[in-house]
C-alpha cells in the first residue's frame, strides 16, 4: 500500500513539473517569436531538459539553502539566482547532448535560442516561486507570532481578571454588609469603586445599645495598591475600636502603624468618630479628610475639622479630638472626594453645593438620602467616576 501511495506521489509531482514547464515554454516561445512556428521542437527540448533540471535541482537544493541561511539580504538572493543559473546552464548542456543524440537537433547551434529561453524561464519561474514562498513564510511566521502573543496576553489578562475578581470579593467582605443599629440613630453607607477594586473605606462598629463607631477613609491612588493599604487600615480600626479607644488615640495609633509600612508617596485621609445617641454627642478626629457635614434640623451646617494630618506621612504626628452636640433631626454626612470631585463632560465638579441640595431635600431616612445623593452624582458624571466614591450618613431620630 505504501509503495502504491509513493508511486502516485511521484507521478503527481512529475505531472505538476511537466505541465507548467510545457505551458511556460509555449508561452515564452510565443511572446518572443510572435508565433507558434517551431514550437514542437521547443516543447520536445523542454521535456528533454526537464530530467536533468529535476536531478540537478534536487542535488543543489540543500547546499544552496545552507548557504542562503548563512547569508543576509541581498546576498541570499544572489546565492539563489546564481545557483539557479548554474542548474539551468548545466541542464541545458545535458539537454543539448541528449537532443543531439536523439537527433532532435542537427547541430548544437540550432539549440542556442531554445537554451536561452529555457534558462530564462527556469530562473524566472524558480525566483517567482521562491519569492512567493518566502513572503508567505514570513507572513505565516508573523501571524503565528502575533497569535501566540495574543493568546499569551489573553491568558495573562484572564489571570489578572481572576485575581482582581478575587480581590474585589475580599474587599467587599471587608466592608460591613449590614450596618449596626443603635437607639435613635440610623446609619447608611455605600462605595462605588472607580476600578474593580478601590482605595476607599468605610466602617461602622456597634459599641453598645446607643453607641457606634463610624469611619471613612480614602487611600491615595486607585486599584490594587490602594486596596491593599485600605485593608491595613480596616484591620487597625477593627482591632482598636471595640476597646473604646478615643478617636484621637486611634488615629495616632493608625498613623504610627501605617507610616512604618506605607510606600513612599502613599497616604490615607481618615475620619473616625464615636456617636452616642443617649448623651447626644459625637467625638471625632479628622486626619486630613474632607470635613464631614453636620446638618442641623433647622438647616444650619457645621463641619467637623478638628484632628491632624493625613495618615502615613508623619510617624510622630499629634492628633486632637473634636466634639459636637447632637440634636434630634440632625444628619451627619461623611464622603470621599470621589463624590465632591466627580466631573461631567464640561469638566465641572459635582461639588459640595450639589451634595447639599440632595441632603436638604426631605427624606425618610439615611438610606434614602444616600441613594439620592449617589444617584445625583452618578447622573452628573454620566456614570463614569474617575475616583472611588464613598458616602456615609448618620441620621438622628
Amino acid at each position: 500500500m505504501s509503495g502504491t501511495t509513493g508511486s502516485k506521489q511521484v507521478m503527481r509531482w512529475i505531472l505538476f513539473a511537466v505541465g507548467p514547464s510545457v505551458g511556460l515554454t509555449v508561452l515564452a516561445w510565443f511572446v518572443v517569436t510572435g508565433s507558434l512556428s517551431g514550437i514542437g521542437k521547443a516543447v520536445a527540448a523542454a521535456l528533454l531538459y526537464l530530467l536533468p533540471v529535476m536531478a540537478l535541482h534536487a542535488a543543489m537544493e540543500q547546499p544552496m539553502r545552507r548557504w542562503m541561511a548563512a547569508a543576509r539580504f541581498p546576498m541570499d538572493w544572489v546565492i539563489f539566482v546564481a545557483a539557479k543559473f548554474t542548474v539551468a546552464g548545466i541542464a541545458a548542456a545535458v539537454g543539448n547532448f541528449l537532443a543531439l543524440v536523439t537527433r532532435l537537433a542537427a547541430k548544437a547551434s540550432d539549440l542556442y535560442q531554445t537554451d536561452r529561453f529555457l534558462i530564462a524561464m527556469f530562473v524566472f519561474l524558480t525566483s517567482g516561486i521562491e519569492l512567493y514562498a518566502s513572503t508567505r513564510h514570513r507572513l505565516e511566521e508573523r501571524n503565528r507570532s502575533l497569535t501566540e502573543r495574543v493568546e499569551a496576553d489573553s491568558q495573562k489578562l484572564q489571570a489578572q481578571q481572576e485575581d482582581f475578581e478575587r480581590a474585589r470579593e475580599i474587599q467587599q467582605a471587608l466592608m460591613p454588609r449590614e450596618l449596626p443599629r443603635i437607639r435613635g440613630c440610623e446609619l447608611a453607607a455605600g462605595c462605588q469603586p472607580a476600578r474593580v477594586v478601590g482605595g476607599d473605606y468605610f466602617d461602622a462598629i456597634r459599641l453598645g445599645d446607643a453607641r457606634a463607631a463610624i469611619a471613612i477613609g480614602d487611600v491615595s491612588g486607585k486599584g490594587m495598591a490602594a486596596a491593599l493599604l485600605m485593608s491595613n487600615l480596616q484591620a487597625i480600626v477593627r482591632a482598636f475600636a471595640p476597646g473604646g479607644m478615643a478617636p484621637q488615640e486611634l488615629c495616632a495609633k493608625a498613623n504610627q502603624l501605617i507610616a512604618g509600612n506605607v510606600a513612599p508617596g502613599k497616604y490615607i485621609t481618615f475620619f473616625y468618630a464615636v456617636i452616642d445617641s443617649v448623651d447626644m454627642r459625637i467625638d471625632y478626629c479628622n486626619a486630613g479628610h474632607n470635613p464631614p457635614i453636620l446638618r442641623r434640623r433647622d438647616g444650619a451646617v457645621e463641619r467637623l475639622c478638628e484632628g491632624g494630618p493625613v495618615l502615613g506621612v508623619f510617624p510622630g504626628a499629634a492628633y486632637e479630638s473634636g466634639a459636637a452636640e447632637l440634636r434630634p433631626g440632625d444628619c451627619l454626612v461623611a464622603y470621599t472626594d470621589g463624590i465632591s470631585e466627580a466631573f461631567n463632560d464640561r469638566d465641572e465638579e459635582f461639588g459640595e453645593g450639589r451634595l447639599m441640595v440632595g441632603l436638604n431635600q426631605p427624606a425618610a431616612g439615611s438610606e434614602e438620602r444616600r441613594k439620592r445623593i449617589m444617584a445625583a452624582a452618578t447622573e452628573f458624571a454620566n456614570g463614569d467616576f474617575h475616583d472611588d466614591a464613598t458616602l456615609l450618613i448618620a441620621s438622628l431620630e
